[in-house]
């Protein structure tokens, strides 16, 4: 009897894009950028994968820088500035930046801002601007934005279609990776997170007991029910 060769394991794993939008805002929560901003900079890292910008490594790779600071743009007047690289990753203002680029190019036909353009952050954003009706031109230390003739593209477009079709492939030691740092934005599983939901632990009969992160619990005070007239007295029943 001949043994069937052995299969080496797969190096890439095909990841649904539902997946990657979950586990990248997981490991956005952790960081200092605004809560607000994460479902926009979890898209700009999904459509960078998507379109072969590595944005999952490049979010990995930023993740120090993220949770150590969070700079915005300085506006004066017309123009936006946005930090050095050496500030912080590009990925931080990636959001506003694209907001802006939009914005500018609708009231003023174009618009341009000293930025990256040869990060990957700012480099997945054409396709992101294209549905709102704006073509973004890249250069190492500019972005312009124009308005489209065309109008807006909604909808996905080649590459985005063909990711939530087949999914992406991720190499397995990345993804594995990513889900640990998506991980550490869980609550751990304990006696207590299986009593609250949000910031208030409730006790078996819903009662608000206490506020997460309160020293001490709340003791709900006893509600005495008044007396119903005559609920002492005996009830005669008629023969």
């Amino acid at each position: 009897m001949t043994r069937s060769p052995t299969r080496p394991a797969p190096t890439d794993l095909r990841v649904s894009v539902r997946e990657l939008r979950l586990m990248t805002g997981r490991v956005l929560l952790t960081t200092a950028i605004p809560f607000g901003t994460v479902a926009a900079t979890r898209d700009i890292v999904v459509g960078a994968e998507t379109h072969g910008l590595d944005g999952l490594a490049g979010l990995l790779d930023a993740l120090p820088a993220l949770r150590a600071r969070h700079l915005r743009p300085e506006l004066r007047g017309a123009t936006a500035l946005f930090p050095a690289p050496e500030s912080q990753p590009a990925l931080a203002t990636a959001a506003d930046l694209l907001d802006l680029a939009v914005a500018g190019a609708h009231a003023d036909g174009s618009a341009s801002f000293a930025a990256p353009g040869d990060d990957w952050a700012v480099r997945a954003l054409p396709p992101r601007a294209r549905r709102h009706g704006v073509e973004l031109t890249l250069t190492r230390t500019t972005v312009t934005a124009e308005a489209s003739a065309d109008g807006p593209r909604p909808g996905p477009d080649a590459a985005e279609l063909r990711a939530l079709t087949y999914g992406v492939a991720v190499p397995t030691a990345l993804w594995r990776r990513v889900v640990a740092e998506a991980e550490t934005a869980l609550t751990p599983d304990s006696a207590l997170s299986r009593t609250h939901a949000g910031d208030s632990v409730f006790g078996p009969d819903g009662e608000i007991l206490a506020e997460v992160g309160e020293d001490e619990p709340v003791e709900a005070e006893p509600v005495e029910a008044e007396p119903v007239e005559g609920e002492d007295e005996p009830v005669e029943v008629a023969p």
